[in-house]
């Protein structure tokens, strides 16, 4: 076995047990982005979520940004066009790529050079969002690094339904109580 290829497995092992043990989608989605940037060698990673009442993506889990601070137009940047077009991008510099939205980096402060981005497709084929990772460390991203963010954008759309579903269950489950306690 080549070295690096226990890679994706250990990430995937560490992330499928981080998503089986907190039910708090949100612990679990910013612990994920500290492990995957840790795999990545990136400075930052972060999760848009698509809001459909309001047409646009919002950051969803970051681990310097709060959540919903960042709202942009679902066509806008990079991850605008990723999750438009439902194909991943490896964006080597980002200020030279026509996609790149920098007014998300004057808003923020962070400088980003180069990034990796996938849509989060889930089961039923709908798009969530877009997972991404900003600024290798060493280097540029690589074809490796977009099938390590493609294994984990799966288990983070599976993450985020399972939570939609459990919130569900729950105001479920509230309203037939009520509903018990009335009659």
């Amino acid at each position: 076995m080549k070295p690096g290829t226990l890679q994706p497995y250990r990430l995937a092992v560490e992330l499928s047990q981080l998503f089986d043990l907190e039910s708090d989608i949100d612990t679990a989605l910013s612990v994920s982005m500290k492990t995957l940037n840790q795999f990545m060698d990136s400075e930052r990673s972060s999760v848009f979520i698509f809001q459909h009442m309001k047409d646009q993506l919002t950051i969803f889990s970051s681990l310097d940004l709060e959540k919903n601070e960042i709202r942009i137009p679902k066509s806008l940047g990079v991850a605008g066009w990723v999750f438009e077009h439902r194909e991943p991008a490896i964006v080597q510099n980002a200020y030279e790529d026509s996609r790149f939205c920098k007014e998300i980096d004057v808003m923020t402060g962070f400088r980003t050079r180069n990034l990796v981005c996938t849509p989060l497709i889930d089961s039923r084929k709908q798009c969530l969002g877009t997972l991404q990772s900003l600024n290798k460390r060493s280097g540029d991203f690589t074809a490796e690094d977009l099938d390590l963010l493609n294994l984990i954008a799966r288990m983070v759309a599976v993450a985020i339904n399972n939570s939609k579903r459990y919130s569900e269950i729950l105001i479920t489950n509230e309203a037939r109580k009520k509903l018990i306690q009335q009659i």
